[in-house]
């Protein structure tokens, strides 16, 4: 019986086998996993790719403002049918109230 020679063999045995703590390690290294710690991490909404440039691409921006620096009198179609709109109806007495000329303000007289 050799006690070096069992301690040797025992290492090299040690060597030969790494711990699991040490393959996580190197497998969170090389495949980029995160580690297991059993709480919710959030990682699955993470993982999802990012829909910020599709809508961005769905919904445009308007052109009314940096129309306007352009050409201070431009109005889009909507806002010229709107204004026609409130034209008429003033017209027929049906419009919006002056401001301070509201029912509430009537009311405190």
């Amino acid at each position: 019986y050799n006690p070096t020679a069992c301690v040797i063999a025992t290492e090299q045995k040690m060597a030969a086998r790494p711990s699991k703590k040490v393959v996580d390690l190197v497998a969170r290294e090389i495949f980029g996993h995160a580690p297991q710690l059993n709480i919710r991490t959030g990682n699955s909404k993470l993982r999802k790719p990012m829909t910020g440039a599709y809508l961005a691409r769905y919904y445009p921006e308007p052109i009314e403002k940096a129309a306007r620096t352009v050409d201070p009198s431009y109005t889009s179609f909507q806002e010229g049918r709107r204004l026609e709109k409130l034209k008429q109806l003033r017209i027929r007495g049906k419009g919006p109230p002056k401001k301070g000329a509201g029912k509430r303000q009537q009311k405190k007289r």
